[in-house]
């Protein structure tokens, strides 16, 4: 009786290890080199650890971030297949952009840092000629807050080659990929929302995020054939005015 429990635990060990195989998943960490000089770039290849050369590591800035979609009359997007490349683990969530602000809002002309989390589900079942071209990841913020994302309102356009990583034995690839941009000084372009602290004027911006595959015209409207598109709102901190007059 004993040696037959112990081949039953040696088989369902097997067959834990067999599963565990199968659904394995690969997380692939890169960046744009804009980023280098504002993260510890070594963290981050290890395991993924965002920490601020500045100090501190962004870990609570996303409390300050809103999940869309953006409310009409921002324009929505028609994406006819969802589940190949996507941002995040699900197509049914806003999850797949991470904003690490250096505090708590956006400042001018400082660095925004924007980490992408892109996931291709069934890698084990993909060929490598299907990675031959550029996964593009595109990012616009309403700046003048027009409700519409206007061609000079695009911050990033970056490309991302996974041709080598494929064939692969994992069931599914995570890629992290971070970015960034310089914050531009708004306080000309739009009209202050006052909140909180009468020393500080905050704005909300809707951000719209998109991952296409190697589409050098993607748009924040129309149609696309496949990948997933994103909206967040942001907090901008526009230049203190001194205090308010009563």
């Amino acid at each position: 009786m004993c040696e037959k429990n112990r081949l039953l635990l040696v088989f369902l060990l097997v067959l834990v290890f067999s599963a565990s195989a199968v659904y394995a998943q690969m997380d692939i960490y890169l960046y744009n080199e804009e980023v280098a000089n504002d993260i510890d770039i070594e963290a981050f290849l290890e395991d993924g650890e965002v920490v601020l050369v500045d100090g501190g590591s962004g870990e609570g800035s996303m409390k300050y971030v809103e999940t869309g979609p953006a409310p009409p009359p921002y324009p929505q997007v028609q994406v006819w297949e969802k589940d190949i490349e996507r941002l995040g683990p699900t197509s049914n969530q806003v999850d797949g952009l991470r904003f690490i602000n250096h505090g708590t809002h956006w400042v001018k002309n400082r660095q925004a840092l924007v980490l992408w989390t892109i996931e291709i589900p069934q890698a084990l079942e993909r060929f490598d000629t299907e990675f031959g071209e550029d996964l593009t990841l595109s990012l616009w913020v309403d700046w003048n807050r027009d409700e519409m994302w206007n061609k000079n309102e695009k911050m990033i356009h970056a490309h991302v080659n996974l041709h080598e990583f494929f064939a692969s034995s994992e069931e599914t690839i995570r890629v992290h990929y971070l970015t960034g941009f310089q914050i531009p000084d708004i306080d000309a372009m739009v009209l202050a929302e006052k909140q909180g602290d009468s020393l500080r004027d905050v704005v909300n911006l809707w951000v719209r995020g998109i991952v296409s595959y190697d589409d050098p015209d993607v748009s924040p409207d129309g149609e696309q054939i496949f990948g997933e598109v994103e909206d967040y709102r942001v907090k901008y901190m526009m230049t203190p005015r001194g205090k308010k007059e009563l």
